[in-house]
């Protein structure tokens, strides 16, 4: 069962149990604050969009995009949910996290993502995927971060893809910022997150769309043009690629 201060948010998706594990995604809304509360199940959350301050009884900090948490069960800790809210996928088990951690990691994020698609769009193979992708994401928290290697220029230029979207700078215009060659820019950063830079800012945007179809009721014609797609038939064939819903029923989906 989804502990209840999960619960405390508001599902953008059904919860799954599958395997022994819990799988859910959950948007939180913007300044809520979970006060000192612990979950009966070991717990990891990868956030997928907006901000946590997750405070511990040794210490604590503010998780944004691509962030991972893992608790062990009972672990006392509180949330405070930032001006935009949040949305979390979160996997619970009764063991495999024996520790608090918290750090950024790509391959982790992209998981989250594999299975925010999954709740989104289930099939008869959806509880087997996931039991899958739990154990993945699980896997990738018990071990912790992995020391990263990428020069400080490479992690800026990321950052600023994430600061300007959803109009986020050329590859050239990135590449003056951090100073460096556009063509080794280009190749250390695919080799570094696993996609180039134009995919990267794209998947920024369409993830800047899908928080405001569930946050706005803005008309879709005005998101595709706010996130720089040339028309709204673009924008859905993209979206629908990235989520496996078209943009309407992804509102209607997450609502």
């Amino acid at each position: 069962m989804i502990s209840k201060a999960i619960a405390a948010g508001t599902s953008s998706g059904n919860g799954v149990h599958t395997g022994g594990f819990d799988v859910s995604e959950i948007v939180f809304p913007a300044g809520r604050r979970l006060g000192w509360h612990e979950h009966p199940r070991a717990c990891v959350a990868v956030v997928v969009d907006g901000m946590v301050r997750k405070r511990f009884a040794r210490g604590g900090g503010e998780l944004d995009f691509g962030a991972v948490v893992a608790m062990p069960c009972l672990e006392p800790h509180e949330d405070v949910f930032g001006r935009q809210g949040a949305r979390l996928v979160v996997v619970e088990a009764d063991d495999g996290i024996k520790s608090v951690s918290w750090f950024r990691d790509w391959s982790a994020t992209l998981t989250a993502f594999r299975i925010a698609r999954e709740l989104a769009a289930p099939d008869a193979f959806t509880p087997l995927a996931l039991e899958g992708l739990a154990l993945e994401l699980t896997a990738i928290a018990a071990r912790g971060p992995v020391e990263a290697r990428q020069p400080p220029w490479l992690e800026q230029a990321r950052e600023l893809l994430h600061e300007r979207c959803p109009a986020p700078p050329s590859a050239a215009e990135l590449a003056i910022e951090v100073g460096v060659h556009p063509s080794h820019l280009a190749r250390s950063f695919r080799v570094a997150y696993g996609d180039s830079l134009g995919g990267y800012a794209r998947r920024l945007r369409l993830e800047w769309a899908a928080t405001q179809l569930v946050c706005s009721d803005e008309p879709l014609a005005y998101l595709a043009a706010k996130a720089g797609f040339v028309d709204q038939s673009h924008f859905t064939r993209a979206f629908r690629c990235q989520f496996g819903l078209t943009p309407g029923r992804y509102r209607s989906a997450h609502r």
